[in-house]
C-alpha cells in the first residue's frame, strides 16, 4: 500500500496561496475602479489618496502572494490560472458598478475558464 507522500507530489498550500493572490488582484482592481469613479472632487484630496493607497496595497498583497506561490507552483500552470481574474472582474464589475454583461462576454469568459481547466488539470502519465 502506498503512503500518502508516495501517492502524489501535489501540495494544496501553494495553490491556496495562488488563489489568494488572484482574489487580492481582483479586489485591488475593483478598488482602483471604485477610487477612480469617485474623483468628482479631484484626485489630490486626502480621501482619494487614502482610497488609492488602499487599492494599491491590496493589489500589492496579491503580488506578494504570487511570488510566494511561484516557489512551488509551475509557472506554466500558475500563469494561466491568473486568467481567473477575468471571471472575477466580470462578476465584480456587474455587482459593484452595474456594468452590463452581454452573451458575448459570458461566452468569452466561459472559453477562458475552460482553457484554464485544460491547462491546470494534470495529465495522467502513461506507464
Amino acid at each position: 500500500m502506498k503512503s500518502i507522500s508516495q501517492i502524489s507530489d501535489f501540495q494544496i498550500t501553494p495553490y491556496i496561496i495562488l488563489f489568494i493572490s488572484i482574489l487580492f488582484s481582483i479586489s485591488g482592481q475593483l478598488l482602483m475602479k471604485h477610487t477612480m469613479s469617485q474623483t468628482n472632487e479631484g484626485i489630490f484630496t486626502w480621501v482619494f489618496i487614502e482610497q488609492l493607497a488602499l487599492a494599491v496595497s491590496v493589489y500589492c498583497l496579491g503580488i506578494a502572494n504570487w511570488i510566494l506561490a511561484l516557489r512551488s507552483v509551475k509557472l506554466s500552470i500558475a500563469y494561466p490560472l491568473t486568467s481567473l481574474n477575468y471571471v472575477g472582474i466580470l462578476v465584480g464589475s456587474y455587482y459593484f458598478f452595474n456594468e452590463v454583461i452581454t452573451l458575448t462576454r459570458i461566452a468569452g469568459v466561459i472559453t477562458i475558464f475552460l482553457g484554464v481547466l485544460l491547462v491546470a488539470i494534470p495529465l495522467k502519465k502513461s506507464i
